[in-house]
């Protein structure tokens, strides 16, 4: 996909599997097998900055090439980033098919969607890392060794674990939940946790509630309650756990 483009179009192909993790990288803007390589530790000859990249053979399916934001920098680099939200700009009040097909663009606000998260993730060995800021200047930083996310059929249930980081652990609280969104109330509340909180509306985004904080971090914009109370920009990252970098 480009970045003109819906992200939608990166399902199109989908396999379920796993990034095959390459030592090298080619030069100059060639397309890349993986982030891994793009890692800040990697050698002068292979560095190359953050920005969006054309993965060939995404998700194993042979000559199939898709464009990904990858984070070269935070945590050793080779993070292939899945949601950021820094300004506002992008609605993220959507329903189940949009957040399975994915939304936004790459160098602003996006969700990078359900289908790839599973078609990546879903094999395991995997880890995630958050990147927060806060209005105030403080920044955190959570990751999480383990990071899963199964298929459609099972309403994209996540299992998180293996943290490290800044802060207390609030995923802890979403761990093994099911996905919710507006149109799709799969978490264990006595209300759609997508469209209510405290006992009255606040239209939020698709996540693994609960009931329903503790982390909301595709709710609507300035209201990440209650852990990210008062921040303004997320990053949402995964890489294979044999990254190469």
């Amino acid at each position: 996909m480009t970045t003109t483009t819906t992200i939608t179009t990166i399902i199109l192909l989908l396999a379920i599997g796993i990034i095959a993790v390459l030592a090298g990288c080619p030069k100059a803007n060639a397309p890349i097998e993986s982030c891994c390589c793009l890692g800040f530790n990697t050698s002068v000859f292979n560095k190359r900055k953050s920005g969006v990249y054309t993965m060939v053979n995404f998700c194993e399916v042979k000559c199939y090439n898709a464009e990904v934001y990858c984070d070269t920098i935070n945590g050793g680099g080779g993070w292939l980033v899945v949601q950021r939200r820094q300004d506002g700009s992008v609605d993220f009040n959507r329903n189940w098919g949009e957040y399975e097909d994915g939304f936004g663009e790459l160098t602003g606000e996006f969700w990078y969607g359900l289908r790839a998260l599973h078609c990546l993730t879903g094999q395991g060995g995997w880890e995630m890392r958050m990147d927060i800021k806060y209005k105030d200047g403080r920044s955190v930083f959570l990751h999480y060794e383990q990071f899963k996310v199964a298929s459609a059929k099972d309403k994209y249930k996540l299992t998180v674990g293996g943290f490290q980081g800044t802060t207390t652990d609030p995923m802890e609280y979403h761990n093994g939940m099911n996905f919710t969104t507006k149109d799709s109330d799969n978490d264990q509340w006595g209300r759609n946790c997508a469209i209510e909180n405290w006992g009255y509306s606040r239209p939020g985004g698709g996540w693994w509630y609960k009931g329903c904080e503790v982390l909301m971090p595709n709710h609507l914009y300035s209201h990440f309650v209650d852990f990210l109370a008062r921040s303004y920009f997320i990053e949402i990252k995964i890489r294979p756990l044999n990254c190469n970098i």
